[in-house]
């Protein structure tokens, strides 16, 4: 009877062990990664592509904040945000924020990015007609969006379209070799 009761016991345990809901990986959010080889460019070059290609995202039409920038790690990670619209044209008007993080690694003759946690800031016009934010906060990866859905699906949409430019542009700057001038100049301090 004692052998029958423990059986049962390890039965119903490892049913509900089986059971359990599995947690959601970074993976099903989304996300942009790849690693790309970068043939005879060496690491110092390839971290300094890549605090320049940082720099120019700032000048366009995103805010960007540079949380590090480890030389010797050969990392550098950012927060980035752009607006979203929701009509086009002369009169745009701002539908809301999206904020994303960025993680450049790099290694000798290879770089790594990585862009995900999407979030979408909500903002509202206040009663003075400036667009402010509202507080809340909805991940990229929802599926649903009550009473908005296909503004929603446009969001999503440009927001794809805008990183693959990122990346397009991200990819041309790391393949950037180092200037001639400097090698003129540094010639010239030889001789």
């Amino acid at each position: 009877m004692l052998k029958f009761c423990v059986v049962c016991c390890v039965m119903v345990i490892q049913r509900l062990a089986s059971a359990q809901v599995p947690v959601l990986s970074k993976t099903d959010g989304v996300e942009f990664a790849a690693v790309i080889i970068a043939d005879s460019l060496g690491r110092s070059i390839l971290f300094k592509n890549a605090q320049n290609w940082v720099r120019h995202l700032y000048q366009r039409d995103e805010s960007v904040v540079i949380t590090l920038e480890d030389s010797i790690g050969g990392k550098v990670l950012a927060g980035s945000s752009f607006f979203v619209y929701a009509q086009t044209g002369i009169l745009k008007k701002i539908s809301g924020k999206i904020t994303y993080d960025i993680s450049l690694e790099v290694k000798d003759n290879k770089y790594r990015y990585h862009f995900d946690d999407f979030l979408f800031h909500y903002y509202r016009q206040d009663r003075y007609y400036n667009m402010v934010e509202t507080g809340k906060v909805k991940r990229l990866e929802d599926t649903t969006a009550s009473g908005w859905q296909k503004l929603w699906a446009t969001h999503k949409a440009f927001v794809r379209v805008k990183l693959r430019e990122n990346i397009k542009s991200l990819k041309l700057k790391m393949a950037e070799r180092e200037h001639k001038e400097e090698h003129e100049d540094s010639k010239k301090i030889e001789w």
